[in-house]
Formats: C-alpha cells, sequence, structure tokens
C-alpha cells in the first residue's frame, strides 16, 4: 500500500475516532438530562393528574416528524443511524473527495425524505379511508341510546393503529371529564385532516349550545367518500402518466450515476476540474427543478 493510501486511511481513522468521542460525550449529557426530565415529570405527575384543564397534544419537532410517518425509533437508534450516515459520508470524502460526498449526502437526504414522505402518505390514506367508516359508527352508538362521548370512545378502539394517539387521550379526556375537542384539532394539524376541524368545531358547538350534530356527522362522511372516489378515478385515469413521470424523473439520474462510476476518466474530469463542477452543479440545478415540476404535475385528488 503506498504511503498517500496509508495517510488517507490514518486520516480517516483519525476523524472517526474524533467522532466516537464526540457520540459518546452527547450520549452522555442525552442520559443526565434525560434523567432530569424524568425526575421532574414524576414530580409533576400528581399536579398534571389533579389539574381540571383541556387536554392538548403537545410534541417536539423531532416527535412530531416521527409519528406522522409512524417511524417508532428512539432517540439513542437515530443518534446512531446519524453517526453511522456521518461516519460513511467521512469514509467517501477520504477517499472519493468533497465533492463525491456532498452528492453522497444530497442523494441520502432525499432518499430519507422519499421515505419518510411515502409512509406520511400511506397514514393520511389509512385515516381518509377509515374516518367515514369511524363516524358511521359514531352515529350507530348514539342511535342506539349511547351519549356522545361514550360513541366516540368506542368508535375508535375499534379504529386501526393510526388512530391510536387520539384514541388513548380521548378515552383519557374522557374518564376524566375534561374538554377533549382539542384533541381532533391537534391530530387535524399532525396529519393535515381538514375534516377532522370541522369535527372538532361541531363536538365544540354541540357541547356548549346543545345542537344535535348528527347531520354534521352524516354531511362529513359523505364528503369524504365522496373525496375518496374521486381519488380513486383519479389514480385510474393517471396511472400511465405517473408512470412516465416516475420513468423521466428518475432515469436520468441513473443514467448519470452510471456513466460517473463505470468510465473513470469521466468521472474524473467531472470530479476533478472546475469545468466538471459547473457541469455538475448545472445539471443537478436542472434535473432537481424537473423532478420538482413534475411532482407538482403528478399531485391530485386526495394529495396535499
Amino acid at each position: 500500500m503506498s504511503s498517500v493510501a496509508l495517510l488517507g486511511a490514518a486520516r480517516a481513522l483519525a476523524i472517526l475516532a474524533v467522532l466516537l468521542l464526540a457520540a459518546q460525550l452527547l450520549w452522555v449529557r442525552f442520559r443526565e438530562r434525560r434523567y432530569l426530565n424524568e425526575r421532574v415529570r414524576q414530580r409533576m405527575s400528581v399536579a398534571a393528574t389533579a389539574s381540571d384543564g383541556a387536554v392538548r397534544v403537545k410534541l417536539t419537532p423531532l416527535e412530531s416528524t416521527l409519528l406522522r410517518a409512524d417511524i417508532q425509533l428512539s432517540r439513542p437508534q437515530l443518534m446512531l443511524i446519524g453517526l453511522l450516515i456521518l461516519t460513511f459520508l467521512v469514509m467517501v470524502a477520504a477517499i472519493k473527495g468533497v465533492l463525491v460526498a456532498l452528492i453522497s449526502g444530497v442523494l441520502i437526504v432525499i432518499t430519507l425524505w422519499m421515505y419518510w414522505r411515502w409512509r406520511f402518505q400511506q397514514q393520511r390514506r389509512r385515516i381518509y379511508e377509515e374516518l367515514p367508516g369511524i363516524i358511521d359508527s359514531v352515529l350507530r352508538y348514539m342511535s342506539a341510546g349511547r351519549s356522545l362521548e361514550s360513541a366516540l370512545v368506542e368508535a375508535f378502539r375499534e379504529s386501526s393503529a393510526v388512530f391510536d394517539t387520539l384514541q388513548f387521550r380521548l378515552r383519557s379526556a374522557v374518564e376524566a371529564g375534561r374538554d377533549y375537542t382539542g384533541l381532533f384539532e391537534d391530530y387535524a394539524a399532525l396529519y393535515r385532516v381538514p375534516s377532522l376541524v370541522l369535527v372538532s368545531i361541531a363536538l365544540r358547538t354541540s357541547a356548549r349550545f346543545g345542537s344535535s350534530i348528527q347531520p354534521v356527522f352524516r354531511q362529513v362522511a359523505g364528503s369524504l367518500r365522496s373525496q375518496q372516489e374521486l381519488r380513486r378515478e383519479f389514480l385510474a385515469a393517471t396511472a400511465e402518466i405517473r408512470f412516465t413521470a416516475l420513468a423521466f424523473a428518475l432515469l436520468p439520474v441513473g443514467l448519470a450515476a452510471y456513466m460517473i462510476f463505470m468510465n473513470e476518466n469521466y468521472s474524473d474530469v467531472l470530479l476533478s476540474s472546475d469545468t466538471g463542477h459547473w457541469m455538475l452543479g448545472i445539471a443537478g440545478g436542472l434535473q432537481a427543478l424537473g423532478m420538482i415540476l413534475i411532482w407538482r404535475m403528478i399531485q391530485g385528488v386526495g394529495r396535499d
């Protein structure tokens, strides 16, 4: 092995050692803060249980992002994944250069964002598909003589796992006699479901003025079913167009990656010269712009 390769390997190992040391320090600080937070939470649990205020869901940005996509990862696991990605990028930078590491980082970020977006859309699709049935269950329970609160708890108890957080907090609020209408607003904001905002407003109006909520529930269920039917028709009519758009978006990236990795001279020109850097930057910008335009064009019924 040449001296240059040994120097590069030693540099990579040194950077890796520094990263591991920093990760250990962050882990120790995280454990200390978590212990203090647990102690404070235990001391305040009695006062929080005895309070009669409205129940609202307060999540950190990280918790909200993970919950939207139903990604169940703890903070240590996220830190470990981030450390592995950072180590990989450092190794790529030491072997192939900083530009290749930057391109790899951008590709990793785009891949993670696409995965999160897909999981989030899956969650929203389940909500839109199951919400009309849940509203019908509430109406049936109310027709059988149950109260509105009991009907809501029973209907959401029979729902799928996507409603678990709402169902748990709703049952706790009803059993404690607290205001539960804000939970629907929080859930609607979390998953971007405007229909639940209408449900929350109807529940608050019914609780304050004593009006019947059944006509509003029937209207919301009917509108959701109509929206889902339109969405299915739209997706069936545009299946070929969306497949073609996806191919046009991914094919240039795949061809560029293949040409760079298979032709060393071509990759040296692109990665080691100013002209190649300009070409990569312009091509990447145009490709990103084209993907954004295609993404906006294929969005339709039932999508953001």
